[in-house]
């Protein structure tokens, strides 16, 4: 696929894509550590008018567990870094999604990890959206590929080779 100068190709970023940015900052916050941009986020900063990025509720409430779990962050401190990260990538962030009965199909065809039962969810919502869905979850990606439930699903790696 091509890049089309006159429409931004949808990306949906799921948690493991950009946690590694998150954990950065509250290291920064917490311990004065030199803050690191990934270089995931740099491509993506530096791409930003090839692109329209989103993200929802469940990327943030898992952003927001792990943080507050690990590193002894306060919700304050997550939601300034989430306002930061949202603002980086002129990310669109969808609040609220309803859910149903597919989910239950899925689950009930496919034998899955817990994990990727949960990045199921974020295929749901990039699918909805008609958008691609990068994730770092390699049995998501092969069990979407192998059963054929979305094509727009890559890797980090896939997205770089695909775009570049």
């Amino acid at each position: 696929m091509e890049i089309s100068h006159m429409s931004k190709v949808k990306v949906y970023l799921d948690t493991n894509t950009i946690l590694d940015f998150f954990i950065n900052y509250i290291k920064h916050i917490k311990r004065k550590d030199e803050l690191i941009i990934p270089k995931k986020l740099k491509f993506m900063i530096d791409n930003i008018g090839e692109f329209q990025f989103f993200t929802s509720f469940l990327t943030k409430l898992e952003v927001m567990r792990e943080l507050i779990s690990s590193y002894n962050a306060t919700k304050e401190e997550v939601e300034k870094i989430w306002t930061e990260f949202l603002g980086l990538l002129n990310c669109e962030y969808i609040e609220n999604y309803n859910f149903n009965e597919t989910l239950v199909e899925i689950a009930a065809s496919t034998k899955m990890k817990l994990r990727t039962m949960v990045n199921f969810q974020h295929l749901v919502i990039a699918k909805d959206i008609e958008a691609y869905l990068l994730s770092g979850d390699n049995d998501l990606i092969k069990v979407c590929r192998e059963k054929k439930i979305y094509d727009k699903i890559m890797s980090y790696i896939e997205f770089r080779q695909k775009f570049i």
